[in-house]
Protein backbone atom coordinates (compact mmCIF):
# COMPACT_ATOMS: atom_id res chain seq x y z
CA UNK A 1 0.00 0.00 0.00
CA UNK A 2 3.06 2.04 0.68
CA UNK A 3 4.35 2.00 -2.71
CA UNK A 4 1.05 2.84 -4.17
CA UNK A 5 0.41 5.53 -2.17
CA UNK A 6 3.72 7.11 -3.08
CA UNK A 7 3.18 6.65 -7.02
CA UNK A 8 0.00 8.24 -6.23
CA UNK A 9 1.84 11.04 -5.40
CA UNK A 10 4.17 11.33 -8.13
CA UNK A 11 1.50 10.57 -11.00
CA UNK A 12 -0.78 13.63 -9.31
CA UNK A 13 2.15 15.90 -9.46
CA UNK A 14 3.09 15.21 -12.82
CA UNK A 15 -0.23 15.67 -13.77
CA UNK A 16 -0.06 19.24 -11.96
CA UNK A 17 2.54 20.12 -13.41
CA UNK A 18 1.77 19.17 -16.95
CA UNK A 19 -0.33 22.10 -16.90
CA UNK A 20 2.37 24.54 -16.68
CA UNK A 21 4.70 22.72 -19.08
CA UNK A 22 5.22 23.33 -23.05
CA UNK A 23 3.56 20.88 -25.25
CA UNK A 24 5.51 18.03 -25.77
CA UNK A 25 7.17 18.25 -29.39
CA UNK A 26 6.25 16.28 -32.23
CA UNK A 27 9.53 13.84 -33.26
CA UNK A 28 9.89 13.30 -36.49
CA UNK A 29 10.90 9.82 -36.92
CA UNK A 30 11.20 7.15 -40.05
CA UNK A 31 8.68 4.65 -38.26
CA UNK A 32 5.14 4.20 -38.99
CA UNK A 33 2.11 6.39 -39.12
CA UNK A 34 0.36 5.59 -35.24
CA UNK A 35 -2.07 6.80 -33.53
CA UNK A 36 -2.04 7.23 -29.06
CA UNK A 37 -4.93 6.36 -28.16
CA UNK A 38 -4.80 6.78 -24.45
CA UNK A 39 -2.49 7.08 -22.09
CA UNK A 40 -1.98 7.62 -18.30
CA UNK A 41 -3.35 11.24 -18.18
CA UNK A 42 -6.32 10.86 -20.60
CA UNK A 43 -7.85 7.83 -18.44
CA UNK A 44 -7.58 10.84 -15.46
CA UNK A 45 -8.85 13.60 -18.03
CA UNK A 46 -6.09 14.96 -18.93
CA UNK A 47 -4.82 15.07 -22.57
CA UNK A 48 -1.01 16.21 -22.00
CA UNK A 49 1.85 14.38 -21.34
CA UNK A 50 4.60 15.33 -19.41
CA UNK A 51 7.60 16.61 -21.58
CA UNK A 52 9.66 13.79 -20.65
CA UNK A 53 7.83 11.08 -21.80
CA UNK A 54 8.32 12.72 -25.47
CA UNK A 55 11.58 13.18 -24.82
CA UNK A 56 12.37 9.82 -23.89
CA UNK A 57 11.36 8.68 -27.07
CA UNK A 58 14.48 10.08 -28.64
CA UNK A 59 16.50 8.36 -25.66
CA UNK A 60 17.76 9.45 -21.77
CA UNK A 61 20.42 12.29 -23.13
CA UNK A 62 17.33 14.16 -24.45
CA UNK A 63 15.31 13.56 -20.90
CA UNK A 64 18.76 15.02 -19.80
CA UNK A 65 18.43 18.13 -21.36
CA UNK A 66 14.93 18.90 -20.43
CA UNK A 67 15.31 21.94 -17.57
CA UNK A 68 13.86 19.93 -14.98
CA UNK A 69 16.46 17.18 -15.12
CA UNK A 70 19.82 19.15 -16.50
CA UNK A 71 21.19 18.32 -12.90
CA UNK A 72 20.08 14.66 -13.08
CA UNK A 73 21.95 11.59 -14.75
CA UNK A 74 18.74 9.41 -16.40
CA UNK A 75 18.13 5.89 -17.10
CA UNK A 76 15.21 4.87 -19.19
CA UNK A 77 13.21 1.60 -18.47
CA UNK A 78 11.09 0.94 -21.91
CA UNK A 79 8.82 -2.02 -21.88
CA UNK A 80 6.46 -3.18 -25.04
CA UNK A 81 3.10 -5.34 -24.95
CA UNK A 82 -0.01 -6.18 -25.97
CA UNK A 83 -1.83 -6.10 -22.37
CA UNK A 84 -1.42 -2.82 -20.13
CA UNK A 85 -1.50 -5.28 -16.99
CA UNK A 86 1.16 -6.90 -18.17
CA UNK A 87 3.48 -4.67 -19.51
CA UNK A 88 3.16 -2.76 -16.30
CA UNK A 89 4.42 -6.03 -14.77
CA UNK A 90 7.14 -6.86 -17.15
CA UNK A 91 8.46 -3.52 -16.52
CA UNK A 92 7.96 -3.79 -12.70
CA UNK A 93 10.08 -7.39 -12.78
CA UNK A 94 12.56 -5.85 -14.45
CA UNK A 95 15.75 -5.20 -11.87
CA UNK A 96 16.09 -1.60 -11.61
CA UNK A 97 20.18 -1.88 -10.83
CA UNK A 98 20.54 -4.09 -13.92
CA UNK A 99 18.97 -1.86 -16.19
CA UNK A 100 21.48 1.16 -14.68
CA UNK A 101 24.77 -0.92 -14.74
CA UNK A 102 23.55 -1.91 -18.04
CA UNK A 103 22.93 1.61 -19.25
CA UNK A 104 25.73 3.14 -17.53
CA UNK A 105 28.41 0.33 -19.36
CA UNK A 106 26.56 1.38 -22.71
CA UNK A 107 27.55 5.25 -21.96
CA UNK A 108 31.11 4.73 -20.63
CA UNK A 109 31.89 2.55 -23.74
CA UNK A 110 30.64 5.99 -25.73
CA UNK A 111 32.55 7.92 -23.97
CA UNK A 112 36.04 5.93 -24.76
CA UNK A 113 34.67 5.90 -28.22
CA UNK A 114 34.33 9.73 -28.50
CA UNK A 115 37.36 10.27 -26.29
CA UNK A 116 39.84 12.16 -28.53
CA UNK A 117 42.94 9.89 -27.09
CA UNK A 118 45.14 8.98 -31.06
CA UNK A 119 46.11 5.78 -30.67
CA UNK A 120 42.66 3.92 -28.11
CA UNK A 121 45.03 0.28 -28.31
CA UNK A 122 47.50 1.92 -25.98
CA UNK A 123 45.15 1.86 -23.47
CA UNK A 124 42.36 -0.69 -24.77
CA UNK A 125 42.77 -3.30 -21.22
CA UNK A 126 41.86 -0.15 -18.93
CA UNK A 127 38.73 0.58 -21.59
CA UNK A 128 37.75 -2.64 -21.04
CA UNK A 129 38.53 -3.42 -17.38
CA UNK A 130 36.74 -0.01 -16.59
CA UNK A 131 33.55 -1.08 -18.65
CA UNK A 132 33.77 -4.53 -16.89
CA UNK A 133 33.55 -3.09 -13.21
CA UNK A 134 30.94 -0.40 -14.41
CA UNK A 135 28.69 -3.60 -15.17
CA UNK A 136 29.19 -4.76 -12.16
CA UNK A 137 28.96 -2.02 -9.34
CA UNK A 138 25.47 -1.64 -7.86
CA UNK A 139 25.25 2.33 -8.10
CA UNK A 140 23.90 4.09 -5.03
CA UNK A 141 21.77 6.98 -5.36
CA UNK A 142 19.07 6.13 -8.47
CA UNK A 143 15.75 6.37 -7.40
CA UNK A 144 12.19 5.78 -9.49
CA UNK A 145 11.67 9.21 -10.50
CA UNK A 146 8.46 8.73 -12.93
CA UNK A 147 5.85 6.04 -14.72
CA UNK A 148 4.00 6.49 -17.88
CA UNK A 149 2.09 4.33 -19.81
CA UNK A 150 0.74 4.82 -23.45
CA UNK A 151 -1.35 2.99 -26.07
CA UNK A 152 -0.07 2.79 -29.49
CA UNK A 153 -2.48 1.96 -32.46
CA UNK A 154 -0.03 1.26 -35.45
CA UNK A 155 -1.07 1.52 -39.27
CA UNK A 156 -0.03 -0.47 -42.25
CA UNK A 157 -0.30 2.75 -45.18
CA UNK A 158 0.33 6.28 -44.55
CA UNK A 159 -3.10 7.21 -45.22
CA UNK A 160 -3.83 5.17 -42.06
CA UNK A 161 -6.64 2.63 -43.33
CA UNK A 162 -5.27 -0.48 -42.52
CA UNK A 163 -4.41 -1.58 -38.79
CA UNK A 164 -1.55 -3.10 -38.11
CA UNK A 165 -1.34 -3.57 -34.34
CA UNK A 166 -2.48 -2.11 -30.89
CA UNK A 167 0.03 -2.20 -28.13
CA UNK A 168 0.81 -0.83 -24.50
CA UNK A 169 4.33 1.30 -24.07
CA UNK A 170 5.66 1.40 -20.18
CA UNK A 171 8.01 3.77 -19.45
CA UNK A 172 9.63 4.22 -16.09
CA UNK A 173 12.65 7.18 -15.26
CA UNK A 174 15.20 6.73 -12.76
CA UNK A 175 17.20 9.51 -12.09
CA UNK A 176 20.40 10.45 -9.49
CA UNK A 177 22.47 13.54 -9.34
CA UNK A 178 25.04 13.95 -11.72
CA UNK A 179 27.36 14.83 -8.64
CA UNK A 180 26.62 11.69 -6.65
CA UNK A 181 27.17 9.68 -9.84
CA UNK A 182 30.71 11.17 -11.16
CA UNK A 183 31.82 10.46 -7.73
CA UNK A 184 30.77 7.09 -8.00
CA UNK A 185 32.50 6.44 -11.66
CA UNK A 186 35.44 8.73 -10.70
CA UNK A 187 36.52 5.89 -8.19
CA UNK A 188 36.00 3.29 -10.85
CA UNK A 189 38.48 5.64 -13.11
CA UNK A 190 41.01 6.06 -10.55
CA UNK A 191 40.75 2.50 -8.99
CA UNK A 192 41.16 0.52 -12.59
CA UNK A 193 44.45 3.31 -13.23
CA UNK A 194 46.46 1.74 -10.68
CA UNK A 195 46.31 -1.00 -12.12
CA UNK A 196 47.66 -0.05 -15.66
CA UNK A 197 51.54 -0.04 -16.39
CA UNK A 198 52.02 3.88 -16.81
CA UNK A 199 53.44 5.25 -19.53
CA UNK A 200 53.66 8.90 -20.44
CA UNK A 201 51.56 8.44 -23.51
CA UNK A 202 49.24 6.14 -21.65
CA UNK A 203 48.89 8.79 -18.80
CA UNK A 204 48.24 11.65 -21.57
CA UNK A 205 45.95 9.06 -23.05
CA UNK A 206 44.07 7.87 -19.56
CA UNK A 207 43.78 12.08 -18.73
CA UNK A 208 42.23 12.95 -22.00
CA UNK A 209 39.33 9.94 -21.58
CA UNK A 210 38.72 11.41 -17.90
CA UNK A 211 38.27 14.19 -19.27
CA UNK A 212 35.85 13.08 -21.37
CA UNK A 213 33.86 11.39 -18.82
CA UNK A 214 33.73 15.22 -17.14
CA UNK A 215 31.69 16.42 -19.97
CA UNK A 216 29.83 13.66 -20.97
CA UNK A 217 28.18 12.49 -17.10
Amino acid sequence: MKKLAVLGVLVAALFFSCESTPPVPEIVTNTPPYDILQHTGTTLGYTQMPSWVGAALQGAKAVEKLPEYQNQFVVVVDVVGKDLEATKMQANLLNAQTEVSRYLSLRVKETFSGAQVGDKNKIEDYMERVVKSVSNVQFSGFEKAAEWWVQYRWYKDANKRKVDRDEYRVFQLYTVDKTLLKDQLQKILDGETKNVPMTPDKEKAIGLVQDSFKSDF
